[in-house]
């Protein structure tokens, strides 16, 4: 038999399980971008912000100097609350936020949740009234699967048909994830075929089988681009077989890129140990503080999304202000929760025990203590540090914290650490192998590259349009095979696929 033989031979003999693997994973995969453009908008992109005023802080140095209420707390911060500043103090990264009235230092009852309530009105745009049902939420689960990160969040469900629910992480202030009752199905399907959800209590049986598809879709990819360039180029009077090898040239490459790059994701998340991402600080000890507020006066009236206490170099107490940018009350756009703007225009340090502002230290050397501390290393194993206004291939929209602070450190993992000045939080880290396989899958599988030259709105259309033809060449491909198969079996003839057929059935 010679190779052509071989090569059609093959084609055929997996085209009825490519076909299976073309149908699944196109029509989960075109769920897709559908939750991004048919699911809930939020009314707000940035946080919430304050203006704060001297005297509204006066308490403040007494709250932060009652040990009782702070010892051991891993970030402590002034943020904004529907009954003004509080002070939030997270003590771990499972358990509710405790919230203190900062004038008078007392303790907010249920603070954690009502603040919930709180954020989930800005977002939402909807009054408390309509709050059906609030959740703390410690698990991932199909409405809010792993890839959202933030743990542990309030559910918030809103009255009415659509079933509106947010997912709101208080330590951020953030929206973490947002659904109703036509998203929450797309994402379903997505998790169920997509990434074969329904096993993932037997992550070893999901690992096989999803394999063996990925692998049948890429040597069937394979085996039709060999066919379109060792058939001749003739005209087929057959208008199945002549349209199926036309669309074959299209949609090869497509395939070939979208198995391969979900066969290494595969492997990447299943046999790759991942590396701790998400860490907290630690505030310390910091002893008496300056009741000297006149640096609020240094502001100029400008609003802050929250004044956090952070230990700066040697252990130096600093209140940290996050500037909140000029649009801080612009609507969200689609677009801006992909592509992401960084919440803050800038940041002020405060050394907290003599009440100065720091004209000589800022993000970046904060960024460098952070990185020091988290990855165990010292000031020269720093080979970079680099701002991050934007999410990409490094760092991605899961994280839903922008601006950060990324430091490239110069060990053989070459590891890079995300930091947040903020709250002194290591946000994420990656090594060279995790990097290599999100940028496979960035530009093969997600067509990132696409979204810089015509934007993110064609580039969906553009992978929809492309699953939708991979669809219909599936479709009569599948038509020519039970074709042969009919006539196969009105002849008497052996197995279907010795035979030759003159056009591939590529996709």
């Amino acid at each position: 038999m010679n190779l052509k033989k071989q090569w059609l031979v093959w084609h055929n003999r997996l085209g009825w399980w490519a076909l299976t693997g073309i149908l699944i994973w196109a029509l989960s995969g075109i769920c897709h971008p559908m939750m991004a453009w048919f699911g809930p908008q939020a009314t707000k992109f940035f946080p919430p912000s304050i203006h704060l005023q001297p005297a509204e802080l006066a308490g403040l140095p007494q709250l932060l100097g009652d040990s009782g209420k702070i010892a051991g707390a891993k970030v402590v911060k002034v943020v904004p609350s529907a009954s003004g500043p509080l002070l939030q103090v997270t003590d771990s990264e499972t358990d509710p936020r405790r919230y203190y009235r900062v004038n008078d230092g007392s303790e907010v009852i249920d603070g954690d949740m009502a603040q919930a309530r709180w954020l989930a009105g800005y977002y939402s745009g909807r009054g408390g009234d309509r709050i059906a049902d609030v959740q703390l939420q410690t698990r991932f689960d199909n409405d809010y699967p792993s890839v959202n990160r933030l743990l542990p969040v309030y559910r918030v469900t809103y009255h009415g048909q659509d079933n509106l629910t947010l997912f709101i992480h208080t330590e951020t202030a953030a929206l973490a994830s947002m659904s109703d009752s036509r998203k929450s199905v797309l994402q379903g399907i997505f998790r169920q075929l997509h990434t074969f959800a329904w096993l993932d209590d037997l992550e070893y049986g999901r690992l096989i089988l999803i394999a063996l598809f990925m692998l049948t879709l890429a040597a069937f990819a394979a085996t039709g681009l060999a066919l379109v360039f060792a058939l001749k180029n003739r005209k087929i009077r057959d208008g199945k077989r002549r349209y199926h090898r036309l669309l074959g040239y299209a949609l090869w490459l497509p395939l070939l890129g979208w198995s391969t790059s979900g066969f290494y994701h595969l492997l990447q998340s299943s046999l790759v140990d991942e590396v701790q991402g998400l860490r907290l600080g630690a505030t310390g000890e910091f002893g008496p503080l300056s009741n000297d507020f006149r640096w609020v006066q240094a502001l100029d009236g400008r609003a802050i999304n929250s004044l956090s206490l952070i230990a700066g170099p040697e252990g130096v107490p600093y209140y940290r202000l996050g500037l909140a940018p000029a649009e801080g009350n612009a609507p969200a756009s689609r677009n801006q929760r992909f592509d992401g703007r960084p919440s803050e225009s800038g940041a002020v340090f405060v050394d907290a025990r003599r009440g100065v502002i720091q004209e000589s230290f800022g993000d970046r050397a904060q960024a460098q203590l952070l990185a020091a501390r988290h990855g165990g290393i010292s000031a020269t194993d720093i080979e970079r540090v680099q701002l991050v206004t934007g999410y990409g291939p490094d760092y991605d929209f899961r994280n839903k914290r922008l601006p950060v602070w990324r430091v490239d450190l110069a060990d053989a993992e070459r590891r890079m650490l995300f930091v947040d000045p903020v709250t002194g939080v290591l946000v994420d880290q990656s090594r060279g192998v995790d990097r290599a396989e999100r940028l496979s899958f960035s530009l093969l599988h997600k067509w990132n590259h696409l979204a810089p030259l015509i934007g993110r709105q064609s580039r969906d259309l553009l992978i929809v349009a492309t699953l939708l033809i991979l669809l219909v060449s599936g479709a009569i491909g599948g038509v020519m095979l039970a074709g042969r198969r009919k006539r196969a079996v009105n002849k008497g003839a052996g197995p279907v696929g010795a035979g030759p057929i003159p056009a591939p059935a590529t996709q």
